[in-house]
């Protein structure tokens, strides 16, 4: 399925990233589709500002880690962790050094266990930046906006975002460019491996990407792409 991606651009200078995953102690085995032999031919030096996108809500499940865990995951977060793809453990960093906000956003319940994951893979100082939004009934989003899909778990993780003291100014590691941006719909980026969740974003006026979970790599391939 293609998806039009409309006028979306990911940030974020790739420059060197996961060249043979060297670097990475969490990269797959070679044979493994998350990893690549040879440096992708992917050096995006676009920032997302241009597009004026400040929020990226990232699927957990199949988007950002290889596998689905159906919501009953049973090993330990470390065991998790080893399921993380490197092209989102490179992406993160460098949006939160633009400046992008970030959530994840899934139907799974254990959100204690993402939380761990992100704790173990990107530090408790990142991690606490970022909501997870879940299907573990521990929060409420009491908008008036579309709630099928991932639409009221991004409405809700901005809401938390925006009510944060400072918010505008820090995203967990970030540089303050001095300028105070609210959440909206046409700043918020979805990437989601649901096409379903994608269809509904996008009917809602919200951008999104879809992510072929075969082709990981492919996820810069289509930022490149976007106008």
């Amino acid at each position: 399925i293609f998806f039009p991606y409309f006028h979306t651009y990911f940030p974020l200078a790739f420059k060197n990233y996961v060249s043979n995953n060297q670097n990475n102690p969490h990269s797959q085995n070679k044979k493994n589709p998350n990893t690549t032999s040879k440096p992708p031919n992917l050096f995006c030096a676009l920032s997302i500002r241009q597009v004026k996108i400040n929020f990226l809500a990232l699927d957990f499940d199949q988007t950002l880690i290889s596998i689905h865990t159906g919501g009953r995951w049973k090993g330990t977060p470390t065991e998790l962790l080893s399921h993380l793809r490197p092209v989102f453990s490179h992406l993160i960093r460098l949006a939160s050094r633009q400046n992008i906000h970030i959530a994840i956003v899934t139907f799974s319940p254990q959100t204690n266990c993402i939380k761990s994951v992100l704790e173990e893979g990107f530090g408790t100082e990142l991690a606490e930046y970022i909501p997870i939004r879940g299907n573990d009934r521990t929060w409420n989003y009491e908008g008036s906006g579309m709630r099928n899909g991932k639409q009221e778990h991004m409405a809700s993780a901005a809401e938390e975002l925006m009510s944060r003291p400072g918010f505008e100014a820090d995203c967990g590691g970030g540089t303050n460019d001095g300028v105070i941006e609210d959440v909206r719909k046409d700043t918020t980026l979805l990437i989601d491996d649901d096409p379903n969740n994608i269809r509904l974003c996008l009917r809602d006026g919200t951008r999104a990407i879809w992510f072929n979970p075969k082709e990981p790599l492919g996820l810069l391939d289509c930022i490149m792409r976007l106008k």
